[in-house]
């Protein structure tokens, strides 16, 4: 029997198909970067919205007043076209019905993200005779 010269049918589905996954996976890295990127400045966000609690926490009941404040944090400036607020006001009175003395404090965080404008929000109740009291 002779020496047989030539590729296969299977070889060159092999070869096909190792070919058409690269290619697949070369197309989807700029987007699983982009994801990553996303991931980590939500996750900055949050760490920013978590700490701006926690210094609220930190100050007694009674010194905690209701208002409007911005966010003062050098990790926004991390974030694309970032701000934050912090809200405080009195506890809503379908949650605290038993006549608590709390404050509820949200802090927001918006930054943009390519179009988009992307926010995180963290919310809490902090009670008279809590952490810290």
């Amino acid at each position: 029997m002779g020496k047989r010269n030539g590729v296969s049918l299977i070889e060159l589905l092999l070869v096909v198909t190792t070919v058409g996954f690269l290619i697949f996976l070369v197309g989807n890295i700029p987007n699983s970067i982009n994801l990553v990127g996303k991931a980590g400045r939500q996750s900055l966000a949050r760490e920013i919205a978590s700490k701006q609690i926690e210094d609220k926490r930190a100050i007694q009941y009674v010194n905690l007043a209701n208002g409007e404040s911005s966010v003062s944090d050098v990790r926004l400036s991390s974030l694309p076209f970032a701000s934050g607020e912090v809200i405080v006001s009195d506890c809503d009175p379908s949650i605290c019905n038993h006549e608590e003395n709390a404050k509820k404090v949200m802090v927001t965080i918006t930054w943009k993200e390519s179009t988009q404008t992307e926010t995180v929000t963290l919310e809490t109740l902090i009670g008279e005779g809590g952490l810290n009291q």
